[in-house]
């Protein structure tokens, strides 16, 4: 494999033969080649973390939260079908999130690259993560 240095800035992302420390187009800091496949490869194991644990607590917790009231497998759910409903969307957002994740983990670790679009969709989906979080930390009763 040929060493190449990439561009960190996300409106460059300028890719150089060889190792540079610093951009040639923007001067901005670069990484070689090797170290986005590191960087890659904990995203691809923090991505198969989350959709593995959140489609586990998902599976698990599905049937009692859409049963409210209903003790099932020695558990009942106190809220209402719609608190049930946001917090599975939820879920199911955090799981998208982590397949975002590994998507872009496997594009590092296989071209040495970040992706842009892939990595703004990541960002997106955590930015939509964090605002839906506040929302529901501040308009929700204690």
């Amino acid at each position: 494999m040929t060493k190449t240095s990439s561009c960190y800035n996300l409106t460059c992302g300028h890719v150089e033969p060889g190792t540079v420390a610093l951009c040639p187009r923007c001067g901005s800091r670069t990484r070689t080649s090797r170290s986005i496949r590191i960087l890659g490869g904990i995203l691809l194991a923090i991505g198969l973390f989350l959709v593995g644990l959140m489609g586990a607590v998902t599976i698990n917790m599905a049937p009692t939260m859409l049963s409210p009231g209903e003790t099932i497998d020695g558990s009942t759910f106190t809220g209402t079908v719609e608190e049930a409903k946001l917090f599975l969307g939820l879920f199911g957002l955090v799981i998208v999130f982590g397949i975002a994740a590994i998507v872009n983990g496997l594009w590092q670790l296989i071209t040495g690259r970040r992706n842009r679009i892939v990595l703004f969709i990541t960002l997106a989906l955590a930015a939509l993560l964090y605002a839906i979080g506040y929302f529901l930390y501040y308009t929700l009763p204690a």
